[in-house]
């Protein structure tokens, strides 16, 4: 399998000046819903181990959960093969170190960094230009 992509035209703003320069973008080709979801990776994990579908998606399920928990606790949570979890936090601006209070702090997002193996499995892939292939469909039906 490959990953599709596009190429668009963007402004490169890189050490003060303007360019434009052409960069490859992601496009799948799935419509909005025909993404895996945790009903077919509980299938396909039961068919490569010793559990059953239910059990997997069981896990699955109470995961999130358990995920959460940990990390309002302020822990990160390391799934090895796959990375870890953690959050990213901010505030508002204040003035002085004092003013800085709990109640001005606020979790910005939940990080994800992927484990060196399943980042390097992941960039050893190939690329299908979505452009490329149309024109050969073309060219094909002609």
């Amino acid at each position: 399998m490959a990953i599709n992509y596009s190429v668009k035209k963007k402004v490169n703003k890189n050490k003060g000046a303007e360019e434009e320069l052409y960069y490859a973008v992601p496009k799948a080709l799935q419509k909005a819903g025909q993404g895996v979801n945790e009903v077919q990776l509980a299938r396909e994990l039961a068919d490569i181990s010793s559990l059953t579908a239910g059990d997997v998606l069981s896990v699955l399920e109470l995961l999130s959960g358990k995920v959460a928990s940990h990390l309002k606790e302020g822990r990160t949570i390391h799934i090895r093969g796959l990375g870890t979890f953690f959050t990213g936090i901010t505030s508002e601006g204040c003035a002085t170190r004092e003013e800085c209070t709990a109640d001005k702090v606020r979790v910005s997002r939940i990080c994800f960094k992927a484990d060196k193996e399943l980042s390097n499995e992941v960039k050893h892939t190939k690329f299908i230009s979505i452009e490329l292939n149309e024109e050969k469909k073309q060219v094909k039906k002609k």
